[in-house]
C-alpha cells in the first residue's frame, strides 16, 4: 500500500507506507512532504498502487489519473504535477478509485 498526498497547488506524491515505519528523534514523527512556499496539504489517502487517483478542486473541476503515472518517491520530496489549476482555483481533495 502507498500513501498518496496532494497539495493545494496540485502536486501529487506517492510513497510506500514502509517509508514511515521509523519515528523521528524523540518519537516526534517523520516528514512526509516538502511543500513549496504558499502551498498546503489538501488531501491524503492510503491506496493500492494500481488504483486511479481523482483530484478535486474548489471550483468543481476534477481529473482522474492512473496511479501508475505517479511513481513512488522518497519521504521528503514535493511530488509531480497532478492537475493544472486555473487562476484562483486550488486542489481540495483526493480520492483513490479502482
Amino acid at each position: 500500500m502507498d500513501l498518496v498526498l496532494v497539495s493545494e497547488k496540485g502536486m501529487v506524491k506517492r510513497t510506500k507506507l514502509e517509508a514511515y515505519r521509523t519515528q523521528g528523534r524523540g518519537g516526534v514523527g517523520v516528514a512526509a512532504l516538502a511543500l513549496q512556499a504558499g502551498d498546503a496539504l489538501a488531501g491524503a489517502v492510503v491506496a493500492d498502487p494500481e488504483a486511479d487517483l481523482i483530484i478535486l478542486t474548489a471550483r468543481g473541476h476534477s481529473i482522474r489519473i492512473s496511479g501508475k503515472t505517479v511513481r513512488a518517491s522518497g519521504r521528503v520530496t514535493s511530488g509531480v504535477r497532478g492537475i493544472r489549476l486555473r487562476d484562483g482555483d486550488r486542489a481540495v481533495g483526493l480520492v483513490a478509485a479502482k
